[in-house]
């Protein structure tokens, strides 16, 4: 009886949208990351995109070194021309799609005792948005912006104050270990002193209002 209820709650959190974010270890501490259908396949089709946009180009090529001597009749050299602009517009904007395959991302990185929050691209690189040192962070919150539990986000507390940044959003229930480990993480790397007293290095405007988050 309780698989059966566990099953349901899994096919209805995959309806409703609901993701476990992904925890990966790696040698400087561990990334995290939102995993889920949603997320899979929106890569698959930016990759998708890349793949057609990347064809139509090199239709191109293909059209142009069909009969040469187009250039001496007017009207297939029009029709060259209005098929290449077509081509062209399509593929440019199919490739562009598939580029921005973005996939949010944070790392806690234990050794330089940071927070860095941004995205992955198509092409699985890291661009950081946000770089936030642990002595500025104040404390880890998950909240809800409504009453959906699978609706849910872990923040990172700058000081004392009202003003945050989402670090991976997903299930509640998903979220509560990573923030137990966070605290944990944080608490002992802020035993040791930072030689550099690096500041939260940022895009301008992206820090979040926890009053806001908590009254929408």
């Amino acid at each position: 009886m309780h698989n059966n209820n566990q099953q349901a709650n899994s096919s209805d959190q995959s309806m409703r949208g609901g993701a476990a974010p992904k925890v990966v270890q790696t040698p400087w501490g561990y990334r995290l990351s939102t995993a889920g259908a949603d997320a899979g396949i929106l890569r698959i089709t930016h990759a998708l995109g890349r793949f057609v946009g990347l064809v139509l180009m090199l239709v191109i090529a293909g059209v142009w070194s069909f009969a040469g001597n187009a250039f001496a009749d007017p009207l297939i050299m029009a029709m060259k021309l209005g098929l290449t602009g077509l081509l062209f517009v399509f593929g440019w904007l199919l490739f562009w799609y598939g580029r921005d395959a973005r996939q949010v991302e944070a790392q806690v990185d234990l050794d330089k005792r940071e927070l860095r929050i941004g995205h992955k691209d198509g092409l699985n690189r890291f661009r950081q948005d946000t770089r936030v040192p642990f002595s500025d962070i104040g404390s880890f919150l998950i909240l809800r912006a409504n009453d959906d539990t699978c609706e849910a986000a872990l923040y990172a507390r700058i000081g004392s104050g009202m003003d945050a940044y989402e670090v991976i959003a997903g299930e509640e229930a998903a979220l509560e270990p990573i923030q137990a480990q966070l605290v944990t993480d944080l608490s002992g790397a802020r035993r040791r002193r930072d030689p550099e007293n690096r500041r939260i290095s940022r895009v301008k405007g992206n820090a979040i209002s926890l009053a806001r988050v908590s009254a929408s």
